[in-house]
Order: structure tokens, then sequence, then C-alpha cells
């Protein structure tokens, strides 16, 4: 378990909160952390997702009909085969807001890991 360190400032305007909702601080501050942590995910999909359908062109280019693992404007891997693809990139690559999708002449509704 990592130990953090807050401002008296922060600690103090949480612990308020705190007792308030009836929340240790420690509860109150995780759940916090994690709901902005989704809210960055979305953010970092939503971007991703952007930046597949701006590449889509150069994708079916060079990938027709496969799917790829795309993130950051680079293509990290690709395959026939979703599920195939998706274990490797999560293997390689941990939990990066990667966009698995499929690339086919008409876009489809992608996959994002």
């Amino acid at each position: 378990m990592q130990s953090l360190t807050l401002s008296p400032e922060l600690t103090s305007l949480l612990t308020v909160e705190a007792n308030r909702t009836g929340k240790t601080l420690s509860t109150l501050a995780e759940d916090w952390l994690r709901q902005q942590y989704q809210t960055l995910r979305r953010e970092q999909l939503a971007f991703q997702t952007r930046r597949f359908w701006e590449n889509h062109p150069a994708l079916y280019a060079r990938y027709p009909d496969q799917y790829v693992a795309f993130y950051n404007d680079d293509v990290l891997d690709s395959d026939v085969d979703m599920r195939a693809l998706a274990l490797r990139v999560r293997a390689a690559h941990g939990n990066l807001p990667v966009v698995i999708a499929q690339v086919t002449a008409q876009p489809i509704v992608g996959y994002s890991m």
C-alpha cells in the first residue's frame, strides 16, 4: 500500500466532507480519485478514437478489414482475430487507452480497451 501526503488545506476540506458524508477520509479520497481516473480514461479513449477516425483512410489502405490496436497515431499491432489482438496488446501494453477496431471500407463502431 502506498502513502499519499495532502496539503493541510486540502486535508481540512476533505475531512469536513468526509464527516458530512459519514465516510473516512481515506474512503472519500479513494472514491474521488477513482472517479477522476475514470473521467480521465474516458477522455483519453475519446481522443484516441477521434485520432483513429481521422487516420481511417490511411489505416484502411494498409490494414484492410483487419483489427488494429491504435494508440497515439500509431498501430501497435494488428490481426484478423480481435480477441487474440486484444490479449496480446493487454499483455504488451497493460492498461493504455488503446482503441481496438476493425478497419473496414465503411467505418463501423470500434472497440476500445
